[in-house]
């Protein structure tokens, strides 16, 4: 992420995730899905009344000492949103260069140490689903909660083959007793989400201006996906083009 000194009062903040870079590999029996590794920028504007964290204390600090430790060491830090469990960029956090993952190209990346881990509990979170619905994932304790990390619901990405696997996955669990709630991320508007999602069955809930989970749980490739158990821990994850190490699984 780069950040802009911009006159006192404003700071825009650029979220960059990777490098741009397209692949297409599939495992034997899987439909071929192409994969994205690459950039996505969006824009956050963090003001003097924005909450602010020193990286390095994990503690609150003014904008008047967070202004004073980049006047002192130009160049050596960098701004970055923290996401909650609404997927907002509700603080940010100061952190020095060195500490950030970034790749030979000079983008900064996620790092995929911080990602979600089997075996441990998701980090909260609420989302609204395109069908008005509020997904708390509280209250969805005794129910399996299969999260899609989208960009946007479109070519290359979003295709038939790329949303089929998951709906039989999700069906096949139905007819088995086993619900399965099922969301998606993207940067999509409502509005495009409408027109972009086809009538057949797609396999998950979209949930409209929500790649801030991106953010939140680290998530630098697409479509990507995580398997929450019914106790709210992560049960797999898998890129799409290896999601039969969740397809696979047997859910009781």
């Amino acid at each position: 992420m780069f950040v802009s000194r911009l006159p006192k009062f404003t700071i825009c903040l650029l979220a960059v995730i990777g490098s741009v870079r397209f692949s297409a590999f599939c495992q034997s029996g899987e439909p071929k899905v192409t994969r994205y590794n690459g950039k996505v920028s969006q824009q956050f504007v963090m003001n003097r009344d924005s909450p602010i964290v020193d990286h390095a204390t994990g503690k609150r600090i003014s904008y008047e000492t967070y202004d004073n430790m980049l006047r002192r060491s130009p160049g050596q830090y960098k701004t970055q949103p923290i996401f909650d469990k609404y997927g907002k960029a509700s603080s940010f956090e100061i952190i020095k260069k060195s500490q950030l993952y970034v790749q030979q190209d000079g983008s900064v990346m996620n790092n995929p140490d911080l990602m979600p881990e089997v075996g441990e509990p998701i980090a909260p979170f609420v989302m609204r689903g395109l069908d008005g619905r509020e997904y708390d994932s509280e209250k969805l304790r005794g129910k399996y909660i299969l999260l899609g990390f989208w960009v946007r619901y479109e070519k290359p990405l979003y295709t038939l083959a790329s949303t089929k696997v998951i709906s039989n996955f999700v069906d096949e669990n139905k007819r088995k007793g086993i619900e399965i709630v099922s969301l998606g991320t993207t940067l999509n508007t409502e509005e495009e989400c409408l027109e972009a999602i086809p009538k057949r069955n797609c396999g998950f809930i979209p949930v409209p201006e929500s790649y801030g989970f991106n953010h939140r749980y680290k998530i630098s490739e697409t479509p990507y996906f995580i398997l929450v158990d019914r106790k709210g821990i992560v049960r797999a994850m898998a890129p799409h083009t290896e999601f039969s190490k969740i397809s696979e699984l047997v859910l009781r």
